[in-house]
């Protein structure tokens, strides 16, 4: 058991580059979504317009590639699979029910009633099954989804573990679910506020997620770390720099769709595969910001409810605002998530579960 706790730690420190880039994405897309309700909406081209689609799409590619580093030797039964599931409603739940609770009770202060039906499927996390489109709080239609997902990951861990070419052969086909959306449903002619339940139906991302596990299936033992810079840079140039403008319909569609979430997928890879030691200063910030993630994530639109009643300057708004994200989910990791993970594995634990897991975000 010792040397298992050795090994975890050993596994938390190398990939520590993911939690740089998962905090990196956290903070872009709370200033997207923070530009865009006080100054401008961002547009395709622009560096918060890309990434405050892509973030997302990043962040799917890291829950797949994740979920499988630390279950791929764990999930083998019925029994497993269930231990993998109650972890994470342990860790998704206590925020979300929190965040759902003060946006819902505002709104009723506020006169718009309360819809039950809703909030029972917010409350449960079914809207992820049962309609996409139910979400509450702001961003919580990718929560839906990444539910969606972890109801396949025991079956796709479990293919891949008898046979990788058959498990890169369920990746292809949620790539081809991809295209099709990216070419045969979502319409490059039309907004993508017209288009956003398409764009959030779960299938639409499906592919992110698996490909994520496909990285740990096909590239945990193959050593890349002298090109994993190269594969940051060339990703993100494609991100950032590449020639596109209007509707951000025109980089979730046709063949920017394929560009783009390309790049995301390699970026990822990228980060995967990075070995490099930078100092603590540095690099424990984004780290710190990579744990607090989904706090970021979810509460930076129920504290900016409060900061825009308060202060008129936007730039300042959006300053205050992200300040007070960051402690906050800080706080609400540490005091608040942090317990309720260590109480699903007290939960799991007599589950026939034969090694302790990783806490993975």
């Amino acid at each position: 058991m010792h040397k298992y706790f050795i090994f975890v730690r050993q596994i938390m420190k190398r990939y520590e580059s993911l939690d740089w880039l998962r905090g990196l994405m956290a903070f872009a897309i709370m200033i997207y979504h923070l530009v865009a309700w006080t100054i401008f909406h961002p547009e395709s081209g622009s560096l918060l317009g890309n990434f405050g689609i892509y973030g997302v799409s990043i962040f799917f590619v890291l829950s797949g590639l994740s979920m499988a580093i630390v279950y791929n030797c764990f999930i083998k039964d019925i029994q497993s699979s269930m231990v993998f599931f109650l972890r994470r409603l342990f860790r998704l739940l206590p925020l979300l029910w929190v965040a759902v609770i003060v946006v819902s009770g505002l709104a009723f202060l506020g006169g718009n009633g309360i819809d039950l039906y809703k909030i029972f499927l917010n409350f449960t996390l079914l809207f992820g099954f049962i309609a996409p489109g139910e979400y509450i709080n702001t961003g919580a239609w990718s929560i839906g989804n990444e539910v969606f997902y972890y109801a396949f990951t025991p079956l796709l861990i479990a293919i891949y573990a008898k046979n990788k070419q058959l498990g890169n052969l369920c990746v292809l086909f949620t790539i081809l679910i991809g295209l099709y959306f990216a070419f045969g449903v979502l319409d490059s002619e039309q907004k993508l506020e017209g288009q956003w339940q398409t764009y959030i139906n779960p299938f639409n991302n499906f592919f992110l997620y698996t490909c994520g596990l496909a990285l740990y299936y096909n590239f945990h033992e193959v050593n890349i770390r002298k090109i994993a810079p190269y594969l940051i840079l060339a990703s993100l140039a494609i991100l950032i720099l590449y020639p596109v403008s209007g509707d951000q319909i025109n980089i979730v569609a046709g063949f920017n769709r394929c560009l783009f979430a390309t790049a995301a997928v390699v970026l990822t890879l990228g980060f995967y595969k990075l070995e490099v030691n930078l100092p603590d200063w540095f690099s424990k910030p984004f780290a710190n910001l990579g744990e607090a993630t989904y706090g970021v994530y979810l509460l930076h639109p129920v504290i900016f409810i409060f900061t825009n009643k308060l202060v008129t300057n936007p730039v300042v708004c959006i300053l205050v605002t992200s300040i007070l994200t960051i402690i906050t989910a800080n706080i609400s990791y540490r005091f608040y998530e942090k317990p309720f993970i260590k109480i699903g594995k007290k939960v799991t634990q007599n589950m026939s579960v034969k090694q302790e897991l990783p806490v993975v975000n």
